[in-house]
This record gives C-alpha cells, structure tokens and sequence, in this order.
C-alpha cells in the first residue's frame, strides 16, 4: 500500500481525542525530510465536537457524536465547501459509526441528508466524501447500509442532472443487487472447457470467489482452501460448493487455471461484475442454503470459517 499523506490540522487535539475514542492513532510527526514534503495543513469547516467525558464506554460516546457532530457546521450560508476538508471531517464523523447503536447512526445520517436535500452542490460534496469514507478503496471501514442513503437520496434529487448521478445510479443498483439477505444474483459464464453455463442460488451452502489466476492474494487464497481439509471433505460430500470465478477474464486464464481442484466450478463471467459488488480482488461471498447473501467482501479464511462452522456437529 501507498504511505498514507499526514495531515496537521488546526484543531489537532479535538481530532486526537476523536481518533483515540475509535482506537486510532493520532497522525503522527514526520520523521525526515522526505516524509515532511508531504505533509499538507488544511484548514478544517468547523470546530469538530468531543463527546462530554460523563459518558462511559465507547458506544455512549459514539451515540453522542451521531446526534451531535454537525452542530457547528453553517449549512444555511454554505452553498460550497473545500472537498478535501469536507473529506476529513466526513471522516472523523464515520469513526463513531463504528461503535454506536446502529439505529443512532442511521438517524444521524438521514438528518444530514434530510438537510442537504434542498442544496444539490452539497449534497454531490457529501455524497463524494461519503464514497470516499465509507465505500471506496481508502475508505478505513465499508458500511454499505450507510452509503446506500446517500446513493438513494442523491439518485432521487430531481435538482441534479442525469449525467452527474451516472456512477451512483450504477453503484446503487449493484449495491442493493448484491446486500447481505438478498438472494444472490444469477450470472452467466463459460468454463475452462468453453462450456456455457449460468449461476444461481442453490440449496447447497456455496463459496463464490471473484478472483483473478495471476493475483497473489488469489493464488494464496486457493491454497488456503485447498489445504483446508474440513472445508474439502465438504466439498467431496456435497456440502458445500466452490466457484472460481474470473471477471472479464483475457485469453490466457484458461491456461492459468489447468491445476485448479476439479470439484470447483471454475470459470469467467463478463456480467457477474454488473450484479455482484466486486470493490477489491479477490472477492469472497458466502451463499447459505436459502440462496440468500450470507457474507460479502470477507476474508478467504472468514469464508472457510463460514462454511466449516455451518456443518459442526453440535
């Protein structure tokens, strides 16, 4: 990974207090001249809350700044704001939702949307700060069921043009398609062999990897499956099934795949990409026995956990 750009702000001690509370290191000091060019100051939209230290535990504190962290924010005479700084404090506001009552964090959000909705510039502004904080490849933690109300609320804003809700009409479709308790979605694919076939939720407990045959954490994932005995004897006894499955694959995957285990369905999809949320490769996805999302964007060993624990013996 990239070295991450530290950023001083102004208000540095509220920030640490804000970071700490999420069990997040303060930015820390450069520690040479090179680091030190990188080093960019901004000046912050407003005074960030503190949670009142008469709350105990993290949760009550986390509750408060959901309910609390955009009062000193000037809505009513902002019609544009500095992305970048609105990044930072979208931020520091997505810490907290972490921790607190998720029907606290929902609230929050829906009456910071329930405001911005009148202001179409910045609700694009939030909209972006909240894909890069909560949904996109930077973002610290995924909370897709926040995201989507941004999606929604910006998707059905009539004073925003068409071409500018492009990529967030396609994101909220591909969202909701692939939610955890949805029933997973059908797609097409063709295997090694040149066999068209086409996916769709099953009654057995299934595995779906998205994966690419030259990536090394795919590679590492294989192997770690494959030398899970557990999960392969559920696997031989029908228990449990495994797809590999490459999006928009080239024309040597085929050939990347040859020694892969014959008890996987092994193939390429050009659509699985149009239904299923694919944010990072590999991709993991557990499907339970009633064709329902169980698990989405985990670890292949949380995936092995998943399925190895479905059929313990009590």
């Amino acid at each position: 990974m990239c070295p991450q750009t530290n950023i001083i702000m102004k208000h540095f001690f509220t920030l640490s207090i804000l970071l700490l509370l999420a069990g997040i290191p303060a930015p820390i000091q450069a520690q040479n001249q090179q680091l030190a060019q990188t080093i960019i100051e901004i000046e912050p939209l407003f005074q960030y809350p503190t949670a009142p230290e008469e709350l105990e535990g993290i949760q009550a504190k986390s509750a408060w700044l959901m309910q609390h962290f955009w009062d000193s924010f000037d809505f009513k005479n902002k019609n544009t704001v500095d992305q970048t700084a609105l990044n930072h404090a979208f931020k520091i506001y997505s810490v907290p939702m972490r921790w607190a009552p998720k029907d606290e964090v929902i609230a929050s959000n829906m009456r910071l949307l329930k405001v911005l909705e009148k202001n179409p510039t910045l609700l694009l502004q939030f909209t972006k700060a909240a894909e890069e904080n909560l949904y996109g490849p930077r973002a610290e933690a995924w909370i897709d069921e926040v995201y989507l109300l941004y999606l929604q609320a910006i998707t059905s804003n009539k004073k925003i043009a068409d071409i500018r809700k492009t990529k967030y009409v396609d994101q909220l479709k591909t969202l909701k398609a692939s939610a955890i308790g949805s029933t997973a979605p059908r797609f097409t694919f063709t295997d090694m062999y040149g066999n068209e076939g086409q996916y769709f939720p099953m009654s057995t407990f299934t595995i779906i990897e998205f994966g690419d045959p030259d990536c090394d954490d795919c590679r590492m994932s294989r192997l770690k499956m494959e030398a899970s005995a557990p999960l392969s004897n559920l696997v031989s006894q029908g228990k449990v099934n495994i797809l590999f499955i490459v999006p928009d694959a080239d024309d040597s995957w085929t050939t990347a795949v040859s020694d892969y285990p014959r008890q996987w369905t092994v193939a390429a999809s050009e659509d699985a990409g149009d239904v299923y949320d694919l944010r990072n490769i590999p991709s993991f996805y557990v499907i339970d026995t009633d064709g329902k999302i169980l698990l989405k964007n985990i670890t292949v060993q949380q995936a092995i956990e998943a399925a190895t624990e479905r059929f313990a013996k009590p």
